[in-house]
């Protein structure tokens, strides 16, 4: 919840930020000692666990509460600020978000990582979000950025099964 100050909101982006710095130290830290592929498969597996701890916040509107996920997820916390959330579809079969910005995404770019390790970064990040909901009892679908693409990632959720 931002302030009227957007002190909170700051706040909230700088956490992500450094979220995003952390998963480049892990992810390197992991490769020296296990290579790319295994690093990589380890970090999407507790990424996706980590995620899997988010999604009792929205277990709540499952079946297909869509609107409900929308505002508690998607455009959370900020009403969609921080991810520059692009509502594509809302409705009784799912919701289609197109995230403009992720400070994640800010942060490996600012590192000056080139596209393919921001894209690859973006795919183990996503896991987070198979994660959340997957435990909230939702089906996702992540179209993760990709070098040539803009925004970041987009969200298909849908009713799982």
């Amino acid at each position: 919840m931002a302030t009227d100050d957007g002190t909170m909101g700051e706040a909230y982006r700088a956490a992500n930020r450094s979220r995003g710095d952390l998963y480049v130290e892990i992810l390197r830290a992991m490769e020296k000692r296990l290579g790319r592929d295994e690093a990589t498969a380890a970090m999407k597996e507790a990424v996706h666990a980590w995620g899997h701890t988010l999604g009792g916040g929205i277990a709540c509107h499952a079946p297909a509460g869509f609107e409900g996920v929308l505002n508690d997820f998607a455009l959370a916390p900020d009403g969609g600020e921080t991810f520059g959330a692009r509502v594509e579809r809302c409705d009784d079969g799912g919701i289609d978000v197109q995230f403009m910005t992720c400070p994640l995404k800010q942060a490996w770019v600012a590192a000056g990582l080139p596209d393919e390790e921001v894209a690859r970064l973006c795919d183990i990040a996503a896991e987070a979000d198979y994660g959340t909901m997957a435990a909230a009892g939702f089906a996702v679908d992540i179209e993760t950025w990709q070098p040539g693409r803009e925004g970041c990632c987009l969200l298909h959720i849908r009713r799982r099964g």
